[in-house]
């Protein structure tokens, strides 16, 4: 793997894989939406030849988080991502790259299926709005999966970083004793930390019998109740308050739920394949994280 095409090269994820793979030593050509302006940018969208023979990876796609779920943001939520990835698989039918790793999310499976163990093998449930962007995001690689192409799906759990994602967000109200649990507590919150992440794409990228769909969580998910109290012990705290679920709806609308939802997803596709976890449970991961917060 010497030549890796990232799209979404700028978020949590890209970030940390594109600097895991120059430190290696690999070739990496990001995908911008704006005149280059360092080397080995290149404007979107590229002309097949930049994908030609190269590993692409692509995680592209608004941040869930980072405004309110109005209409609107809904829809830039859904075609920044199914958009872009149908193009990117229509470019590398012309462009025969040696494999397409396209981001999904956990949120295939439904909103809430409670205790349930949910594998690669299970079957999608609950109607919403997330599940559908996750079967639309997935369906829009099929011109390339069509083409022989290999394809990965990473369906991503909730990513464990002092760099981005929620847990920048709780850290403040935790380090002043004000963390809280939410919801009831027992929902299923399958994490990873990001070193693993980036391990697994670049597993994946590595080997040429991976294909479909993947799970991009721990094998130990963790509860809700389970990862705040964790991280109140870490930082030497108590998380003695429980927030309901009703306060995000006023924050992110009527979708909160689909967030909050209890979902235990386990990564029997990556563990068969023979992936090992640095940060197999929520304590590593969580200590992990806040080493770089």
């Amino acid at each position: 793997m010497t030549n890796v095409v990232i799209a979404g090269s700028s978020g949590l994820i890209g970030t940390a894989l594109r600097r895991s793979l120059e430190a290696d030593g690999h070739s990496v050509t990001r995908l911008v939406r704006h005149v280059p302006e360092a080397p080995g940018e290149v404007e979107w969208p590229p002309t097949p030849s930049v994908l030609a023979d190269a590993v692409v990876v692509n995680l592209a796609g608004a941040g869930i988080g980072d405004r309110r779920w109005t209409p609107a943001y809904k829809k830039v939520l859904l075609d920044s991502r199914v958009s872009t990835t149908a193009a990117l698989a229509e470019l590398c039918v012309q462009a025969r790259p040696g494999v397409l790793i396209s981001a999904s999310g956990m949120r295939w499976y439904g909103i809430d299926r409670g205790d349930e163990a949910l594998t690669e093998a299970s079957a999608a449930a609950s109607p919403g709005f997330l599940p559908m962007v996750s079967h639309r995001w997935e369906a829009a690689t099929r011109p390339a999966e069509d083409a022989g192409i290999r394809v990965c799906h990473l369906r991503t759990g909730l990513v464990l970083s002092g760099q981005g994602g929620v847990l920048p967000r709780l850290l403040p109200w935790f380090r002043a004793g004000l963390g809280a649990s939410i919801g009831s507590g027992r929902e299923y919150w399958s994490q990873i930390s990001l070193t693993d992440t980036v391990r697994a794409i670049r597993f994946l990228a590595s080997d040429p019998q991976a294909y479909g769909p993947y799970n991009i969580t721990a094998p130990h998910p963790a509860r809700s109740r389970d990862l705040t109290d964790t991280l109140a012990r870490e930082l030497g705290r108590r998380a003695f308050l429980r927030l309901p679920a009703w306060p995000l709806r006023l924050t992110v609308g009527q979708v909160a739920p689909e967030v909050l939802g209890s979902l235990r997803v386990i990564p029997d596709r990556l563990t068969t394949a023979g992936f090992t976890f640095h940060h197999p449970d929520v304590e590593s991961a969580l200590r992990a994280a806040l080493d770089h917060a």
